[in-house]
């Protein structure tokens, strides 16, 4: 049995054959650019959330197309299903999803929640909006006083 010579780049990342690739290799480094970055001094509460098969809490309007990130002090592992909380005007706004990114910090993780549904996805965009917009007044009251 002959080997075929190998054409391809040093360094390059291949799959075992047969094996379904679920994450571009190319798209890594700007996975980040999926999430919606949640403002570190505004306050969240998060917490895991049972996987029983037959517990199908949130209506599935098919799959989001976008995420939110936050910091943590406390690592996560990808895959643990969790329920974002946050306080915003009196009103606690809840998003369910799944952990796909976690980024060890300096202080301790980025962790990158993808979102289970599209309404949650679009609440969150407008949730995440007022959060960067309070934040921004906040600030600017501080140096005007």
């Amino acid at each position: 049995m002959h080997a075929m010579p190998d054409s391809r780049a040093p360094g390059a990342v291949t799959a075992p054959p047969g094996a379904v690739s679920q994450v571009d290799p190319l798209r890594v480094d700007t996975i980040r650019d999926d999430f919606i970055p949640h403002p570190s001094q505004f306050p969240l509460r998060y917490r895991r959330r049972s996987t029983l098969p037959w517990r199908h809490d949130e209506p599935d309007a098919g799959g989001a197309d976008v995420g939110v990130s936050f910091h943590s002090p406390r690592h996560l592992p990808a895959g643990t299903r969790i329920e974002l909380e946050i306080p915003l005007r009196g009103v606690t706004q809840r998003f369910v999803g799944t952990v796909v990114m976690v980024r060890e910090e300096s202080d301790g993780y980025q962790i990158g929640l993808w979102l289970a549904n599209r309404d949650d996805a679009a609440r969150a965009r407008i949730v995440e909006r007022i959060c960067h917009t309070e934040c921004y007044l906040q600030a600017r009251s501080q140096l005007s006083a």
